[in-house]
């Protein structure tokens, strides 16, 4: 049973829809005749302002600010209330190095696609690239295992439907947002991507769902388009924390973590006498 609403945000058209916990009926097929060497590459991220799209396609919602306006609305009271208590500067996981989660992550920046019949391994982009785990891999041959461990960017499985790749995700943490600014998600986290080649397969469609029961009252889908970009596009390293102000805040922490460190030895804060005092 599906039951769909079209929510609207800053001129852009969304689709929310309240699904049975397993999804609606799937119509698996048969992997596509050479689609692994159709898909390989690197592909462009979504722009924000949501421009990027082949001709006679639209993009339903950029990563920002729009989708933000939606998920305020569709956030339960609770969420909304966390959001509020949440630090950018202290729990903003690209802050720490850390992935930025499914939604921030392999969104506006590019991102490449290692294939193999049995699994897709999306790299680089937001989410920190190989240093920090930034890395989704999507499994074709298993379904979804039990007792999962939680991790910032879930367990992804997927399966055909004709020309078109179905990938489910569960089994996120509750350490990422659902966007850059602080909105929270549960554990309950469930997201479906539907990914197709469109426009001479130059072009990568994902129409993306996500529903949480916890934190939000409805799901919603967005729907980005990534270009295939040339085989030599250069790839910068993008190192953590390479930047100057970043190395200071760094410094400025470790050193205070030293102070506590030596304190903490030394029975100083922690209501024991130093030693040698009467």
């Amino acid at each position: 049973m599906l039951a769909a609403v079209i929510v609207t945000a800053g001129g852009f058209a969304f689709d929310a829809a309240a699904q049975t916990t397993g999804g609606a009926a799937t119509r698996r097929t048969p992997p596509p005749a050479s689609w692994p060497e159709k898909w390989i590459g690197t592909w462009e991220g979504q722009d924000r302002q949501g421009k990027i799209a082949p001709p006679g396609f639209r993009v339903v919602s950029p990563p920002e600010p729009d989708t933000m306006e939606l998920i305020h609305r569709l956030s339960q009271p609770w969420a909304l209330l966390r959001r509020e208590a949440t630090s950018f500067e202290l729990e903003d996981v690209s802050q720490l190095c850390r992935p930025q989660g499914p939604l921030r992550a392999n969104s506006d920046l590019n991102f490449q696609l290692a294939v193999s019949p049995e699994k897709i391994t999306m790299i680089g982009g937001q989410g920190g690239g190989i240093n920090a785990g930034g890395i989704r891999r999507i499994y074709l041959n298993r379904p979804q295992l039990k007792n999962l461990p939680l991790t910032h960017l879930g367990n992804w499985v997927g399966h055909w439907e004709g020309d078109t790749l179905v990938v489910d995700g569960i089994g996120f943490n509750e350490k990422s947002w659902l966007t850059r600014d602080r909105h929270r998600h549960t554990e309950a986290l469930h997201m479906t991507e539907r990914w197709r080649l469109v426009a001479n397969d130059e072009w990568l469609e994902k129409t993306i769902t996500v529903d949480d029961r916890f934190a939000l009252t409805a799901p919603y889908t967005v729907k980005w388009y990534h270009k295939r970009l040339p085989d030599d596009t250069p790839h910068p390293e993008g190192v953590c924390l390479d930047e100057p102000g970043a190395r200071r805040a760094w410094l400025k922490l470790y050193r205070q973590y030293e102070r506590d460190y030596e304190e903490e030895r030394r029975g100083v804060g922690s209501g024991a006498k130093p030693a040698g005092s009467r």
